[in-house]
């Protein structure tokens, strides 16, 4: 989950120490480096990197940071072998729209929890999940207009909410899918709020009230998917146990399911709109995904085939690595320590910045190409360091669902590229904003142009 202005709250507990010991620049107080760091982001960081070092300290809208630079720092905060960094208390602002989830638990209350949400990911359940997927893509891209612009990044956005509706929910009717997706929709829109307090006609009060309304539309399918089952998501999380036949009570089915479905939504539109980005602008590029998923034969890809999608694998990794969809995340310090020399009092708010690092030129060269064959094994750009790429976290937070949305952008882009070619016209090409998540400000203008069929590999 990205690191927004404002969003790190204070902890409760603890005082938030002073941290004039750490390097930083001279800014306005309360205001800092907010405005630079909301307009370019990426830019900030490695300005202050030159000025100041691995280790410096940020102020953005009164909240005062001790960020940590550096592949080695992300090793440190994500393995935390110390036990001293916490996830829970560093994204505590998003505690009122999504406490609860595995990103917001600790220690051995998330191992516990972590332990049976594993249960949704064994591979007999991801191939019935893939199977879902593809007969939902193949309806809704029938709906897609061809031979005429449209704006990708929405486009892509709505038919992952309405697949996510039916592969994680297995709810199939319009107007509930409607509702559901439009709750969804003001839930997430609340994360980059600057007012954090849940006050009526705010952001924040809108999210918090959305998640109150999908908490209820949860509540009401837990008895029947418990007495039923179902091959959705849901229904999978619904009956979960562990080993040792521990499952959840029906309060952490609806505190799980809410944040998984952010953070698959997130990653898998972000991915999904820079790899079309990327090869409506590379037409060479997007010939040689499309012959890797043509050698499959027509229709959807199935599972076992999945592995020969490698290309198309390393494309998705790029679009990870060029557009990261958690660009800079927050711990909180539990107990005193030090990192490179300098002292990081108990209650400090610290910041690691995976997205920085997968844009560092000493790592991955040339760090503004899009360039898929940076993962190929002669190359191996991301066998430089341990979290060299590491979009989806590390240590014991790392993301349960990552293979779900890899499994999720193949089916896509299967379909899609079977059914389209993308081209892009020249004056389209976007801006981008980086957090809190990925998107092109001018919504990624393509035409989608009809292919022939392919023809089965003999």
């Amino acid at each position: 989950m990205t690191v927004l202005a404002t969003t790190i709250a204070p902890i409760a507990g603890l005082e938030r120490p002073y941290l004039g010991h750490i390097p930083g620049p001279r800014t306005i107080p309360f205001l800092g480096k907010t405005i630079s760091f909301g307009l370019n982001p990426y830019g900030t960081y490695f300005d202050q990197i030159t000025r100041f070092g691995d280790v410096f300290r940020m102020t953005v809208f009164g909240e005062t940071w001790a960020v940590l630079a550096g592949p080695d720092a992300l090793e440190h905060v994500y393995l935390n072998r110390e036990n001293i960094f916490s996830a829970q208390n560093g994204l505590r602002a998003f505690a009122p729209l999504f406490s609860g989830g595995l990103l917001h638990r600790d220690d051995l209350d998330h191992r516990a929890h972590r332990r049976v949400m594993q249960a949704a990911f064994r591979a007999p359940v991801l191939r019935n999940y893939l199977d879902l997927m593809n007969g939902e893509i193949a309806r809704l891209l029938d709906d897609w207009p061809t031979g005429t612009k449209i704006k990708f990044a929405p486009s892509i956005k709505e038919l992952t909410l309405r697949l996510g509706a039916h592969v994680f929910m297995g709810v199939t009717d319009a107007a509930e899918v409607a509702r559901i997706n439009a709750a969804f929709i003001r839930e997430v829109a609340a994360t980059s709020a600057l007012i954090r307090k849940p006050l009526p006609l705010t952001k924040m009060g809108r999210g918090v009230a959305a998640r109150a309304a999908l908490s209820n539309d949860f509540k009401r399918l837990i008895a029947s998917r418990k007495t039923t089952g179902g091959d959705d998501f849901f229904s999978q999380l619904c009956i979960a146990q562990d080993e040792d036949g521990h499952g959840w009570s029906d309060q952490d089915i609806v505190d799980h399911f809410n944040f998984l479905l952010v953070a698959a939504h997130d990653a898998v539109t972000g991915a999904l709109t820079a790899m079309i980005w990327a090869l409506a602008q590379d037409q060479a590029m997007q010939d040689r995904v499309y012959a890797e998923i043509a050698r499959l034969g027509d229709g959807p890809v199935q599972y076992d085939d999945l592995d020969q999608l490698d290309l198309t694998d390393r494309v998705y990794r790029e679009a990870l690595r060029r557009f990261a969809p958690s660009a800079f995340t927050a711990r909180a310090v539990m107990a005193d320590t030090e990192w490179h020399g300098h002292r990081l009092p108990r209650g400090t708010n610290v910041v690691i910045c995976p997205g920085p690092v997968m844009m560092t030129p000493e790592i991955f060269p040339d760090p503004d190409r899009f360039d898929p064959d940076r993962f190929t094994p002669d190359r191996a750009e991301d066998r430089k360091h341990r979290f060299a790429w590491s979009p989806f976290g590390g240590g014991a937070h790392k993301c349960i669902g990552l293979h779900f949305s890899s499994i999720q952008v193949k089916a896509f882009m299967a379909q899609f590229l079977q059914r389209y070619r993308i081209e892009m016209d020249v004056q389209d090409l976007p801006k981008w904003r980086d957090i809190p998540t990925p998107i092109p400000t001018n919504g990624l203008p393509v035409t989608l142009c009809p292919r022939q069929p392919a023809s089965k590999t003999p």
